[in-house]
This record gives C-alpha cells, sequence and structure tokens, in this order.
C-alpha cells in the first residue's frame, strides 16, 4: 500500500503539473484549484492513490484520501509545504535544476519531470530534516509512475548532481 508521505507527495506533484499546466502564478491558486476541482474526482484518486500491485475500489481510496488530504491534517499540510516551497523559491530552484541538468534547457524538459525535480530540489535544497536519499528515492519513483520510462534514470541523474552540489549525500 502507498504510504501516506508518498500519497502526499503524489498529491504535491498533481497540484504543481496542474499549475505548471495552467501557468498559474500562485501556491494559494493552485491548492485552492485542487481542493476544488481534484481531490474528489474520482479518477483523479484513482490515480494518485491506486496501488497497481494492490486494487482497491475508487470509493475506498476517496475515503483514504479524503483522510490523508484534509485541510488540516499534517500530510495535507506537507503537501502545502512542498507546494509553497516550490513557489516560494522557483527562481532558486530552477537555476540548481538548471545548473545541474548538462544539455537539458528547463523549459524543454517534459511537465512531469521538470516538476519531480522542482519539488525534490526544494526539499534537498530547503528541508533539511528530509534525508536526501529519502528525497532522492521518493522522486525516483514519481517518476517511475508518472513519466516516461526514461524519466527515472533522467530524474536521477539530476538529482545526483543537486545532491551532491548541495553536498545532501
Amino acid at each position: 500500500m502507498i504510504t501516506a508521505r508518498r500519497a502526499a507527495r503524489e498529491a504535491a506533484l498533481a497540484v504543481l503539473f496542474t499549475a505548471d499546466a495552467a501557468r498559474l502564478k500562485s501556491a494559494d491558486e493552485a491548492l485552492a484549484l485542487f481542493r476544488e476541482n481534484l481531490r474528489d474526482d474520482p479518477e483523479v484518486v484513482v490515480e494518485l492513490f491506486g496501488d497497481d500491485d494492490e486494487p482497491a475500489e475508487p470509493e475506498a481510496l476517496i475515503e483514504r484520501a479524503g483522510k490523508l488530504l484534509r485541510t488540516e491534517g499534517k500530510h495535507w499540510q506537507f503537501v502545502e509545504r512542498l507546494v509553497r516551497g516550490v513557489f516560494d523559491h522557483a527562481g532558486a530552484i530552477d537555476d540548481l535544476v538548471q545548473r545541474c541538468s548538462q544539455n537539458w534547457k528547463l523549459k524543454r524538459m517534459n511537465r512531469v519531470d521538470r516538476n519531480i525535480l522542482r519539488m525534490a530540489a526544494f526539499e534537498l535544497a530547503f528541508e533539511a530534516e528530509v534525508p536526501g536519499r529519502a528525497t532522492l528515492n521518493e522522486a525516483i519513483e514519481l517518476a517511475k509512475r508518472f513519466g516516461t520510462e526514461d524519466s527515472s534514470k533522467f530524474v536521477n541523474g539530476i538529482l545526483d548532481r543537486i545532491a551532491q552540489d548541495l553536498d545532501r549525500v
């Protein structure tokens, strides 16, 4: 079964992906859009919280998502911290990702990979209490699940450089 922290990271990725696609300018706008339109959508919930190894009924997943992502709950607070952190430090994060992604312009990366990299770079640069190895492992798993066939290798390579650059290995 998917862990609560991974579910929160998946939700944060969905928020960041949507914000990127819609060119939203603020974390508040992105989080509100997710809460109002996506969090209770059965298709989105099954994709975010479903487990390929343990299929579950959409109703059970929606109930679990509601518990994990209650606005006042600690997991929703983690989603908000990730999303707000990426927005608040967007310039520094994009500079860091760009500097460590040899031969790849940020705007040319696919949207899933770009937002996984942003979220993980935020954790590596600004969330010292989160172990660097955990951040890298979680980002690679997100890339495997939501990216292309090559996303996990691409994300791993760039994040490894970022972690080394930040001395978070």
